[in-house]
């Protein structure tokens, strides 16, 4: 199998030495890069969830122009990071010095109540604290959730070696962080704690509890389960944050869903290394503008592998994850990316030579059926003298091509997003609109392969059985179209629709979905906040089998309070 390339890319690490001297190279690095040029001290403080409103508000402040050095292509942000950016929107503001709607100002001082601590911080010298501090109770959500429908399966194709075990988990519900409710009835509740420890270390605890009316399956029963959500202790020297424990990430500028790293999966067990705040490199390299790191790796527990011939048999094992994603933005006006995957490693699996290992960040050629690797870029521009529109998208690739076809790594096996994002649809910012398009389709070549699919790792690529980037599944495109209003500063009404269709070149028959949804979300006594949704499905050919069609209704109402 040949590799696509954008470099080209990623393979497979061996044995505990050479793990060692890798992440050993990589500390040294990630220590160099993550210097700032005062060499000032970043303190350390924990992240923001995914889903939490903040994402939201500063996004509607970007579209007003009152934020210019946010890189929004790698999420999470920790609460210091979003600290700085609301800083820099109402130093913006007082420098405009003109009155501005009342939805703008209504979120900023919403922001500012909500980081309040760390907004004193960055007043203290250098950003930093001799104080520890302790949140027993930082948010609590209960979540109600009612589903009709049984969830799409992604199971590989006709044609084609590649394997993969998937699930959709629930119908239209993408992006849950992996979470799957049973059928009809279920009870999610969860909350966080957080911690600072001066300002060298922090940690955070989201534990949950879920109550479902079984998994959908006949003959199950109700059942309780409790897991931990997220939870992770950081370590922050300078402006290089190690990170140790589990949380979830999100490469690129889709909002809907992303190719290689979202939250539709269940959070990873990893270790991290960030640089929290943007950085300006050295020399000419300065002139990429703000400058944002990670790397990580992680494990993915009992995924189905073949064996390396002649043998080639089926067994499960504990395989490596790895991922390196560089962002920076070299204009107040554009952002740019670049992201690269990798599963490597398991029993039984041949080791890796240094030259393999280069091309964990992009240095080597060569074919490659060691690992399933793929690689991203992706861009954000706006546009100031049409209210901020946003222009955004990504060009993707999965490890079937290489260097000598040039044709495949231009026209097949790879996949695409592209984006607008209009945050002023009127003057006043009340009402916004997104359209975002996504496509992975392959067409039927010399090497047909089917995204987050692969020959030797044939579980895919998945996160306890859901994948871990679009939730469109592979060989599909999707089309996603949401437009909202505020109503009044505190009260929103959205709509959408979603059509997804998949099996476009390697399934006589295509499985194709239909997707109406409405909510409504009212903040009210400053940090309490109430949401409800309405979803309705429809899906033809169902799990691409001609003449099987499904009808799916969710509904699901959510208290916040952020304390």
């Amino acid at each position: 199998m040949k590799r696509f390339s954008l470099g080209p890319f990623f393979t497979r690490l061996a044995s505990p030495g050479e793990l060692l001297v890798l992440f050993a190279t990589v500390c040294f690095l990630t220590f160099a890069l993550g210097m700032p040029p005062s060499c000032s001290w970043a303190a350390s403080s924990v992240n923001v969830p995914l889903d939490h409103w903040a994402y939201g508000a500063l996004d509607k402040l970007d579209g007003f122009g009152l934020i210019h050095s946010d890189l929004q292509g790698t999420r999470p942000f920790s609460r210091k990071e979003f600290a700085r950016l609301i800083q820099e929107a109402a130093t913006e503001k007082a420098r405009l010095g003109k009155d501005l709607p009342s939805l703008p100002s209504y979120l900023l001082e919403k922001l500012q109540r909500e980081f309040k601590r760390e907004l004193s911080t960055l007043k203290a010298e250098e950003g930093r604290s001799s104080l520890s501090h302790i949140k027993p109770l930082q948010e609590f959500q209960a979540r109600y959730v009612y589903t009709d429908g049984d969830p799409r399966h992604y199971r590989g194709y006709a044609m084609g070696s590649k394997g993969m075990n998937a699930t959709e988990g629930n119908p239209m519900v993408n992006n849950n962080d992996g979470l799957i409710y049973g059928q009809h009835h279920n009870l999610q509740l969860r909350f966080s704690t957080s911690a600072d420890f001066k300002d060298w270390a922090s940690a955070y605890l989201e534990p949950y509890l879920l109550v479902r009316q079984g998994d959908g399956r006949p003959g199950d029963f109700d059942e309780v389960q409790a897991d931990l959500l997220r939870g992770y202790g950081k370590l922050a020297p300078w402006n290089v944050e190690l990170l140790v424990g589990r949380d979830s990430l999100w490469w690129g500028q889709g909002r809907h869903g992303e190719l290689l790293m979202s939250n539709n999966a269940f959070p990873l067990d990893m270790v991290k290394l960030s640089n929290p705040e943007p950085v300006i490199l050295p020399w000419y390299l300065g002139y990429l503008g703000p400058f944002k790191y990670t790397l990580f790796l992680s494990r993915l527990e009992d995924l189905l592998v073949m064996s390396p011939p002649p043998n080639r048999e089926p067994y499960y094992t504990d395989v490596g994850f790895f991922g390196v994603r560089a962002n920076f933005k070299p204009h107040p006006v554009f952002e740019m990316g670049i992201s690269i995957t990798t599963i490597f490693g398991g029993d039984r699996q041949p080791s890796l030579s240094w030259k393999d290992i280069a091309g964990f960040f992009g240095v080597a050629s060569g074919s490659n059926v060691k690992m399933n690797q793929l690689a991203e870029l992706d861009f954000r521009f706006q546009l100031p003298f049409l209210r901020n529109i946003e222009l955004y998208g990504s060009y993707a690739g999965e490890d079937t091509g290489g260097l000598e076809y040039i044709e495949e790594i231009l026209l097949g096996d790879i996949g695409y997003m592209v984006g607008v994002y209009v945050p002023r649809l009127t003057d006043d910012g009340l009402t916004d609109l997104r359209v975002e398009y996504a496509n992975n389709a392959h067409r039927v070549d010399s090497t047909p392969g089917v995204w987050y699919g692969h020959s030797t790792y044939r579980g895919g690529y998945v996160h306890d059985g859901m994948i871990m980037g679009h939730h469109m599944f592979g060989d599909a495109e999707d089309l996603f179209v949401r437009v909202s209003r505020y109503l009044r500063n505190d009260l929103n009404l959205g709509v959408d629709y979603d059509f997804m269709r998949r099996g476009i070149t390697l399934n006589p028959i295509q499985e194709k979905v239909n997707e109406f949804g409405v909510d409504l979300t009212y903040d009210f006594c400053g940090s309490m906040r109430i949401s409800a949704r309405y979803g309705f499905q429809m899906v033809d050919n169902y799990d691409v089998k001609e003449g099987v069609d499904r009808k799916n209704h969710l509904f699901t109402t959510a208290f916040k309070w952020d304390f």
